[in-house]
């Protein structure tokens, strides 16, 4: 086992027999993390990851950590769907865990140069990882990289090595793979993804301040102009638009803000304010239009 550095990536080479395995002299590209759809990283050309590579997603088995871990949500998103998102330019695929895995692999139809394979507890798993580590396996002509939640394996090398065997667990550890299996790792996981999310709506011209105590779901749109002070949750596919102040206090779920209002500490549910309106302390809003 061969350890080596990409970045802040580590990783540790599983050499299979017929494989070549390099180190990560001379990769030094860099680029912006953002787990959202609307900030897709612009690689200067990788389309031949769209066009070559098949992305699959085991559905990881549930554990003790929460009662419905499959279905559980991490800001407005279910962790599997945070996965796909790593591979949206891809054909994609999703499947049931299996003790042999790689048995399951190989019987998978496609004409895609490459298969990569991740589980569905990784929800930190971004394209920007992906990418890195693609480049680094297909530059360097590898036929198979153990990953510590998943692996890439060059197909034809898959399928034309019956006696290739990986428990495709453990090998390399990378940071945005990390897996949810306690709870402590699930706050990680929530904390840092809610990172993300406020940090891509303050780089758009959102005021935020108080960031720590502001919590955004993936799927909530926000217009640059808006202010939203400490202690403000924003969930579902809420929309906030331009001009509006969002004081201190407020819970807002599936709801439409529109223009120039102010919202003072409030509940606002399935309901849409129309332009110019105040809120005022205390309101209890559901399914209204006002």
């Amino acid at each position: 086992m061969e350890k080596i550095t990409i970045d802040e990536i580590e990783l540790e080479t599983l050499v299979a027999e017929n494989q070549i395995s390099f180190d990560f002299e001379g990769l030094s590209q860099k680029e912006e993390s953002i787990s959202l759809t609307e900030t897709l990283i612009k690689p200067l050309n990788h389309d031949y990851i769209k066009e070559e590579v098949l992305f699959v997603v085991v559905k990881a088995k549930n554990n003790e950590v929460a009662k419905d871990l499959p279905n559980l949500k991490l800001c407005g998103k279910k962790m599997i769907d945070w996965v796909l998102l790593a591979g949206s330019s891809c054909e994609q695929m999703v499947m049931e865990d299996y003790e042999d895995i790689i048995g399951k692999v190989r019987q998978i139809n496609t004409d895609k140069k490459y298969i990569a394979l991740f589980y569905s507890d990784t929800p930190l798993f971004d394209k920007s990882s992906f990418f890195k580590i693609m480049d680094y396996f297909a530059s360097k002509s590898m036929n198979f990289l153990q990953l510590s939640r998943g692996f890439i394996v060059k197909t034809e090398f898959l399928k034309n090595s019956p006696n290739f065997i990986s428990s495709a667990t453990g090998g390399n550890e990378i940071p945005s793979l990390l897996r949810c299996d306690s709870s402590a790792k699930l706050v990680e996981a929530y904390e840092t993804l809610n990172e993300r999310i406020v940090g891509y709506h303050i780089r758009n011209g959102v005021t935020i301040f108080g960031k720590n105590t502001v919590f955004i779901d993936a799927d909530v749109e926000i217009d640059g102009g808006v202010i939203i002070y400490p202690n403000n949750i924003l969930q579902g596919e809420s929309v906030i638009s331009g001009g509006t102040i969002l004081e201190s206090g407020n819970i807002i779920d599936n709801s439409i803000i529109l223009n120039d209002c102010v919202v003072k500490a409030s509940y606002i549910k399935n309901s849409k304010i129309t332009n110019g309106k105040t809120i005022e302390n205390g309101s209890k809003i559901i399914s209204e239009v006002i």
